[in-house]
């Protein structure tokens, strides 16, 4: 006989109670009963007449994230041939980013789904995208200031939660650059990623010139000339592939060797490496 997970706003509500109660046994007891609920209770707590402090939300979301990071381990599904099978599969891309966005999120804030934020951006800036092209879309995301630079922190693993930025919190360089790359993806517009050390550039044309877009510096147009004369600094591997079109498995590839990263450096050890089993996935050898 099967037994029936409980996932009921009334369920919640006990182990909401039981919150406070950090002895060994009780706080087992209630991750493991937390772990039915699939790592997100947000819509569950908005249906509910409760207010939790920002340390009972705190440490609901860090009782939630053991079942946020299985998820995701069950989610990544990527083809055999691993970064390269997703050459020009933008779909299975979105859907893969739209599972790390799931997995960095805090599971109990209200939020839109990263498709359905990108679907209402797109809705939004059709109108713009029809008169200026691509160059109205980096006006209205970039130099309008609506998107900006997360200077201080442009390794904050949030960066690449890109849900999260489209609530119009701050992203890197990566981040604000795919955001770029999906909208335009879903108008049909050319617009294509180049990757950098430390950056992303979003290339297209205006008028039949080539104009260089970098979204981390407010959208500014970058000359063809200076990216030569910043690429003659980077070794010859890393030239190559900073000279055509990133892919979306080698885009793929960069968000989760940054998160690795990240997460490394702040010493979050299980997290780092859930973002290598992900590597492993795609790559044999980094880029």
């Amino acid at each position: 006989m099967t037994t029936r997970i409980d996932t009921s706003p009334e369920r919640l509500a006990v182990l909401l109670r039981l919150l406070d109660d950090d002895s060994p046994p009780v706080r087992t007891s209630v991750e493991a009963a937390l772990s039915e609920f699939g790592g997100d209770v947000s819509e569950l707590l908005s249906e509910m007449d409760v207010t939790l402090s920002e340390a009972d939300l705190e440490l609901l979301s860090l009782l939630l994230l053991p079942s946020r990071r299985e998820r995701l381990r069950r989610e990544w599904i990527v083809p055999a041939g691993g970064a390269a099978a997703v050459h020009d599969d933008w779909e299975q891309f979105e859907a893969l980013l739209r599972s790390l966005s799931d997995y960095l999120h805090d599971g109990v804030t209200m939020r839109q789904p990263l498709g359905d934020a990108l679907d209402l951006l797109t809705e939004e800036l059709q109108l713009v995208a029809d008169e200026e092209g691509p160059a109205g879309i980096n006006r209205a995301l970039f130099e309008s200031g609506r998107f900006e630079a997360n200077i201080q922190e442009e390794d904050d693993p949030d960066n690449y939660d890109l849900a999260h930025v489209l609530a119009g919190n701050p992203s890197n360089a990566v981040g604000l650059g795919l955001i770029f790359l999906l909208i335009a993806r879903r108008m049909d517009i050319d617009v294509d990623g180049l990757l950098l050390p430390q950056s992303l550039l979003c290339r297209y044309h205006e008028e039949g010139h080539v104009v260089l877009s970098e979204p981390l510096v407010k959208g500014r147009r970058v000359l063809v000339e200076d990216l030569a004369h910043r690429m003659r600094r980077y070794p010859r591997d890393v030239r190559a592939i900073a000279a055509r079109p990133a892919t979306p498995g080698e885009l793929l590839v960069r968000v989760v060797e940054e998160l690795a990263t990240a997460w490394s450096v702040r010493g979050e050890v299980e997290d780092a490496e859930l973002m290598e089993e992900l590597l492993a996935t795609l790559v044999k050898a980094p880029f």
